[in-house]
């Protein structure tokens, strides 16, 4: 059943820069293209290094530690070799009365 929660204000969910935001005690990132946002695992999967401290390049997120690559449209990890066990742990998104809702019962896997 899914557990709708509010991660942020659609005003406040900039595009190209990556956004930070914690719902139900889960740390998220929130990127947006154009009219689209998606909600990840903050945690790398690679060490667990919070990928809000990286940066979007074009429509990839880069980890500030070891600078693996994400498609943020994805989460497929693109650097190099892909590893799927590495991709990004999505978050459903939906967009209602001008709020970013994040179901927490339906991501992370």
């Amino acid at each position: 059943m899914a557990n709708w929660q509010r991660a942020a204000d659609l005003d406040e969910v900039w595009d190209g820069v990556v956004n930070k935001a914690v719902v139900a005690d889960i740390r998220l990132i929130l990127l947006r293209q154009g009219d689209e946002i998606f909600a990840y695992d903050e945690a790398c999967p690679h060490e667990g290094h919070p990928l809000s401290q990286g940066e979007l390049v074009e429509d990839v997120v880069v980890c500030a530690r070891h600078l693996w690559e994400f498609e943020i449209r994805t989460g497929r990890h693109i650097s190099r070799i892909h590893r799927p066990q590495c991709d990004l742990k999505p978050f459903p998104v939906r967009i209602t009365d001008g709020a970013v809702e994040v179901d927490v019962a339906g991501g992370g896997g």
